[in-house]
């Protein structure tokens, strides 16, 4: 199904979950259950198995792993995942014979000798394997620096070895394994902070040089390879680091006053716009030389803020206020990327010091929360860029909880939860509604971040509070049934309604029968995750997809944990589980088949 066809019926429509990208999910998804449930019942008998089927499990999962693979040579994501397993069946092999022969090792041997075994596996390309090859052999060099105390007396030589290790990572991946550049990128930045935190508190010329070289190296290789984003990261990372040197050399002239603080926070804007300068005219055609000046206005933004809410009290407000208006004015003369940049962070240093001082002085959130709700649609008039509108809109979402138990007279702190949660369902049911006027605008991310946001809420607070809904039915508060029942079957029926047309295919009936199995086990977010994965695998959004998939293992952790049920019967009902989504897969792949057929007919 393709996406114009798509986007003439509903946004969420039942045949997302007939994308093949879909579907391969869904196949991880059951496959990964079916793993989970084996795993589990051997966890929770592990200490009663004799050793040799201690020794024989990871054993035998690693040669069918390995026998699968051949077998599924051809299909490559299948082959990849089955020689990941193996990779992690080594691993354990080692552990449990450890464990069971006690033989006294250190941890830095079990992971040296883990890294040599993975190598062989790279005689045919595998991302899983060279993943795991890289986190392996830094904790095995990690381990033997920490248990041989070299880590004391040598920290600088840990150092050496990390950067050449890295480097050595690094070689290998851009060439065979270029997906991974990113990540590498993110691991240099962090080692550059991290030696240059070691500097400024030791001064020892080795910590300077870790924290400098290999990402200037880095950047050099990408630039003369012609790619701007990766060279510009780097030195925007590079920048970072640096600017904590700068924040040291002048913390005792200007930190200690507001004028110090303000004197800061244009250093270092001036710093990252003098380096986004230079990159503009390294890389005239590229629009990613703004990223350090971006940076740097977050960063100036953030020093500007702590002025404001440090020294000048009730005048911050006024402040603020001028900001703002600064900030509205610059944005209406369609100004550069430099001075966008620079009116998103006045921007958001007033609004931080109108809301906090406002509430300091009233200690009334009610009118926080209205005057967020002012700046959030000031912020869609001026169309601003989407990461400032979802802020905004989880700002403004705190605040709302915030007025809601600090500003009325529930008494019960379940009961306010219930009701915050509550909320999070009507607005979901609202945005479901209107999903074909907001899909179309330049909000659309930021939507979906919100939305996402709220079903990381509350799974955290079901998960810290204990939530509890498996209880009987006179136990049961009307609270509770609103909450778990009532609101979730509201979000189902509109979207069976708006999608009533595209049921005439029997097999897409298994999507909301899925969604009323998870309703009535009180976890229909996850229905509302996996539909919310399907639209972003479907129009290819990498970022959602990834957090999306995060947030689904954390519910299905949450589902299977609290299920008050024996090891064993837990553990056949992830199995069950597995199963339910295989059948889904196929009764999907029927739906698309027929449709295939329509087509050729």
């Amino acid at each position: 199904m393709d996406k114009t066809k798509l986007t003439q019926n509903h946004q969420f429509s039942p045949l997302l979950f007939c994308h093949e990208g879909v579907l391969r999910y869904l196949n991880i998804l059951g496959l990964a259950l079916i793993a989970v449930s084996f795993l589990y019942l051997i966890a929770a008998n592990w200490w009663m198995l004799p050793n040799w089927i201690q020794l024989t499990i990871p054993m035998l999962i690693l040669f069918c792993s390995a026998s699968a693979s051949v077998y599924f040579s051809k299909q490559e994501w299948i082959r990849q995942g089955l020689d990941t397993v193996a990779g992690l069946m080594l691993g354990l092999s080692l552990a449990v014979i450890g464990q069971i022969y006690q033989t006294g090792a250190d941890s830095y041997l079990l992971f040296l000798l883990w890294s040599v075994m993975l190598l062989p596996w790279l005689y045919r390309p595998n991302i899983g394997i060279f993943a795991m090859l890289c986190i392996v052999s830094q904790l095995a060099l990690y381990l033997y620096f920490k248990q041989s105390f070299w880590m004391e007396r040598a920290e600088g030589l840990y150092l050496l070895g990390l950067n050449v290790l890295t480097a050595i990572s690094f070689v290998f991946a851009v060439r065979y394994y270029s997906i991974l550049r990113f990540l590498f990128i993110a691991f240099m930045i962090a080692i550059s902070i991290g030696s240059m935190m070691l500097f400024i508190n030791q001064f020892q010329l080795i910590y300077l040089a870790s924290s400098i070289i290999l990402p200037i190296t880095t950047a050099f290789y990408f630039y003369r390879k012609h790619q701007a984003l990766e060279t510009i990261l780097l030195i925007a990372g590079l920048a970072a680091s640096l600017s904590i040197w700068m924040f040291e050399l002048v913390d005792e002239q200007l930190t200690h006053s507001a004028l110090g603080l303000f004197v800061l926070a244009t250093l270092i804007f001036g710093w990252f716009a003098m380096i986004s300068f230079a990159l503009k005219k390294i890389f005239p055609q590229t629009k990613f030389s703004v990223i350090p000046l971006a940076l740097g206005a977050w960063i100036s933004g953030i020093i500007l803020a702590t002025l404001l809410l440090t020294y000048w009290e009730v005048f911050s407000i006024l402040m603020g206020i001028i900001f703002i208006g600064i900030a509205w004015r610059l944005l209406n003369k369609q100004p550069s990327v430099f001075m966008r940049q620079f009116a998103y962070c006045l921007w958001v240093c007033g609004q931080a010091a109108i809301l906090i001082h406002t509430g300091l002085l009233t200690e009334n959130m009610f009118v926080v929360w209205l005057l967020q709700l002012v700046l959030l649609a000031l912020t869609v008039i001026k169309r601003m860029h989407w990461f400032i509108l979802t802020l905004q809109l989880l700002v403004s979402h705190a605040l709302g909880i915030a007025v809601l138990a600090l500003e009325t007279s529930f008494r019960y702190d379940d009961v306010v939860i219930h009701i915050a949660l509550s909320l999070n369902y009507v607005i979901f049911i609202g945005l479901f509604l209107m999903s074909q006027y907001w899909q179309a605008s330049n909000y659309q991310k930021s939507i979906y971040l919100w939305m996402i946001a709220m079903l990381t809420g509350s799974a955290i607070v079901q998960s810290v509070t204990g939530l509890e809904h498996w209880q009987g039915v006179g136990q049961i508060g009307f609270d509770q049934i609103l909450l778990f029942y009532i609101l979730p079957s509201l979000l189902m029926l509109s979207f069976i309604w708006q999608n009533r047309q595209q049921f005439f295919e029997r097999w897409l009936w298994l999507i909301p029968i899925f969604g009323i199995s998870l309703l009535l086990l009180g976890y229909f977010e996850i229905f509302i995750i996996m539909l919310l994965m399907a639209w972003a695998v479907v129009y290819q959004q990498r970022l959602l997809q990834g957090l999306l998939i995060l947030l689904l293992i954390f519910w299905l952790w949450m589902l299977y944990y609290n299920l008050g049920l024996s090891f064993l019967v837990k553990s056949l009902t992830i199995f069950i589980s597995g199963l339910m989504v295989w059948l889904v897969v196929y009764g999907l792949k029927q739906v698309k088949l027929n449709q295939i057929r329509g087509e050729e007919a």
